[in-house]
């Protein structure tokens, strides 16, 4: 199939095409990215078009996107358009933007998950599967990643959350702790982000009680695993009815 990848001239997007050569039924036709972002562009793309405006797009069956939250409007309204399925990678999307992509997903199929990674998956069943057992401990849950990362807390940390929310509908976040915090509340989860050097990715998430503590943690030692994943993602959605699809539907 013929793959238009959106964020093509970022970090992402060259691991995502770099993975894709190891993928017989997957061809990167075109890259798409800022146009002075291309205009900068230095690496090696052996032919694919590159270009600015999706109006210019001419040959793909489907779309990933890497790329940024203020650019997944313009995608999803491309991919509604020419009716083109499309995989989701792309993280720090606000609530509004969450229910545009869950609207279009009524038309068109879309996969999305804010970590493609299959080890992140299991952590996140795990998480489930602990704060069910775990009832009246107490939670912590930290993330790091590299130094140029915008968004925080992570995608996969609010994934988390979600997990612990999931099983505790009470649950309230606090996004960092300082002396204005106060003492914690029962039903309060921590959540605590580092950003420095070149950290993939590592995400943890500790139970503790009077007595003993657990830690869950996941780290990533390459970005070819959300590639890889994003790929798999690829495969899995082409031909797929409308709908939503995430990691579950995948990897279940």
């Amino acid at each position: 199939m013929k793959v238009l990848l959106s964020g093509f001239c970022g970090k992402m997007g060259q691991v995502v095409y770099n993975q894709s050569k190891n993928f017989d039924d997957i061809e990167i036709t075109e890259g798409y990215d800022r146009k002075e972002v291309i205009k900068n562009f230095a690496c090696n793309y052996d032919g694919v078009n590159l270009i600015s405006d999706l109006s210019m797009s001419k040959n793909c069956d489907i779309v990933i996107d890497f790329s940024h939250f203020s650019n997944v409007r313009t995608i999803l309204d491309f991919c509604v358009k020419n009716k083109k399925p499309l995989v989701l990678a792309t993280t720090g999307l606000d609530a509004e933007l969450e229910n545009e992509v869950l609207n279009a997903s009524k038309i068109i199929p879309i996969f999305q998950s804010s970590n493609m990674s299959e080890g992140v998956y299991v952590l996140l069943n795990l998480i489930n599967k602990a704060t069910k057992m775990l009832y009246g401990w107490d939670i912590e849950i930290i993330e790091k990643h590299h130094r140029d990362k915008v968004d925080a807390p992570s995608g996969t940390g609010l994934m988390m959350l979600s997990e612990v929310k999931a099983e505790r509908k009470d649950t309230v976040a606090l996004v960092g702790r300082n002396k204005e915090s106060g003492k914690r509340k029962p039903n309060e989860v921590g959540m605590h982000s580092i950003r420095g050097g070149g950290i993939v990715g590592e995400h943890e998430i500790e139970f503790i009680s009077d007595n003993e503590s657990i830690k869950i943690t996941h780290e990533a030692f390459s970005k070819g695993i959300f590639a890889d994943g994003a790929l798999k993602a690829t495969l899995f959605l082409y031909g797929k009815k409308p709908g939503y699809y995430t990691m579950k539907n995948l990897f279940d």
